[in-house]
């Protein structure tokens, strides 16, 4: 409720009364995605991938968050960029092939019209031509890109100049004090995995952020932490998980780490793993 304004602000209180779920219409109406689409999706800080996936002079990456396809890519000054991958001229993809790659110059196989790793327009044949044509209002619909300090991407699709502050929601989500322990840059991607379900999006939100179904579906989370310790809190538009270790495990290096992430982004979060540099 807090993505639409309403709440989220009231400290957490202890209480044992049961809590009404959503109503059932929220997980399946057209109507109520569509609302999130224009409200949340559209409008919302998500977290994406980590800038470690992005380090060469036009390296890219294709992403597709509720039907909003968008390309994050390294420029030649290392900048990061995002675009709606949409050309200008007729709206055909621009990036194809994959989703992920390296390019110098992102060209529309449409009509040839060419863009700059900064989503510029760089070439747009016969157009040129045409008197008044400005190339510097037709290049690919930005979106904003912020990079925390631990080196994770964000992105907002808010097609406004000035979109709602990172800060509102997720202000110090990087600096927690149980990150001081990584060094980020340390670390590279290490493997990706998809899984594709035919279930809303807060089905998936819903049942990662409770442990009743652990101690049946996930037998051996005992062994790396104390279940019945375990616990969510939750601080603006984030999640944090936590749990009391034994000193026998804290000993032995285990115990759960989640990566603390958007709502809407937790999944894609947690599908793109980091491991050290050896």
């Amino acid at each position: 409720m807090n993505y639409f304004g309403l709440g989220g602000g009231a400290p957490r209180v202890e209480d044992k009364s049961p809590v009404r779920a959503l109503p059932s219409s929220w997980y399946s109406s057209q109507e109520m995605y569509e609302l999130e689409r224009r409200a949340i999706f559209s409008k919302k800080w998500m977290l994406i991938t980590h800038k470690s996936r992005l380090t060469q002079p036009g390296d890219w990456l294709k992403f597709d968050i509720a039907g909003f396809e968008f390309v994050l890519c390294c420029d030649r000054k290392g900048d990061i960029n995002g675009f709606h991958n949409i050309c200008r001229h007729r709206a055909f993809p621009v990036v194809q092939g994959g989703q992920q790659g390296n390019a110098k110059i992102f060209a529309c196989k449409y009509h040839g019209w060419s863009y700059g790793l900064d989503g510029k327009l760089a070439k747009a044949p016969r157009y040129d031509e045409l008197e008044g044509f400005d190339k510097s209002r037709n290049g690919l619909f930005p979106i904003h890109v912020k990079t925390d300090v631990n080196g994770f991407i964000w992105v907002n699709l808010d097609s406004s100049e000035n979109p709602e502050p990172w800060e509102k929601d997720f202000d110090g989500i990087d600096k927690q004090e149980r990150f001081k322990q990584y060094n980020f840059d340390d670390y590279v991607l290490d493997h990706e995995y998809q899984m594709e379900g035919a279930y809303n999006w807060k089905i998936l939100a819903d049942n990662f952020n409770e442990c009743y179904h652990c101690p049946t579906t996930h037998p051996d989370v005992p062994t790396l932490a104390d279940i019945e310790t375990h616990d969510v809190d939750g601080n603006g538009g984030y999640i944090i998980h936590k749990s009391t270790l034994t000193e026998a495990q804290k000993r032995d290096g285990l115990g759960i780490r989640v990566p603390t992430s958007s709502l809407m982004s937790l999944y894609r979060c947690c599908k793109c793993p980091l491991r050290k540099r050896r």
